[in-house]
């Protein structure tokens, strides 16, 4: 795991909150594909009458935590070192929009067994230890725009090609021109040859 970063509450006057914190398991790109997928978002923004999602904000969410308390983390933590550290690659080619939400998204038309593996112990682990999760079933993908008032049909695109390689505990606090991310921990995976 690489060193993680102690929360630090906000010191500009924003609310706060500083026993809980808003907090998800995510998969986080490396710089490379990020730019690919906000060139996508704000393509798919324009076209859907949407608001794009901005750099920060790229990921795909493996378990959404909600409101923890902040004396969680280090179990949290714990639970991130003891998953699988195998990452794999991902071809984003589908897109689609959740039309009562607005949100559009991309999503890989094939998910590799080692990030449904990924996924199912880190649920499993977070459920043992206490976590409550959502039960909506396991729908990868990465926001692309919110907002949308003429969201598109399903369709394929040219795949963005992303190797998952990294894995990250992210804090998330919501203000007035929208959520501010803090990487919490985060963990290096390997992607096999």
């Amino acid at each position: 795991m690489t060193e993680p970063t102690e929360y630090q509450p906000p010191t500009d006057g924003a609310p706060q909150t500083p026993d809980r914190i808003r907090a998800f398991f995510a998969l986080v790109p490396e710089d490379s594909v990020r730019l690919q997928f906000l060139a996508l978002a704000r393509d798919v923004a324009r076209r859907s009458r949407g608001r794009s999602i901005s750099g920060e904000h790229v990921h795909l969410t493996l378990a959404f935590l909600g409101d923890v308390p902040i004396e969680s983390l280090g179990r949290l933590r714990k639970i991130g070192d003891a998953m699988p550290q195998v990452g794999a690659p991902l071809a984003f080619d589908t897109l689609g929009a959740w039309r009562a939400s607005g949100v559009a998204w991309v999503a890989p038309s094939v998910l590799p067994q080692t990030l449904s593996t990924l996924h199912a112990s880190l649920h499993a682990a977070l459920m043992e230890a206490g976590f409550a999760l959502e039960t909506r079933p396991f729908r990868p993908h990465v926001t692309l725009a919110r907002r949308c008032v003429q969201p598109h049909p399903r369709q394929q695109n040219t795949p963005i090609h992303w190797s998952v390689r990294r894995m990250c505990l992210i804090g998330s606090e919501l203000r007035a021109e929208g959520p501010v991310h803090t990487t919490l921990a985060e963990w290096t995976l390997r992607t096999p040859a």
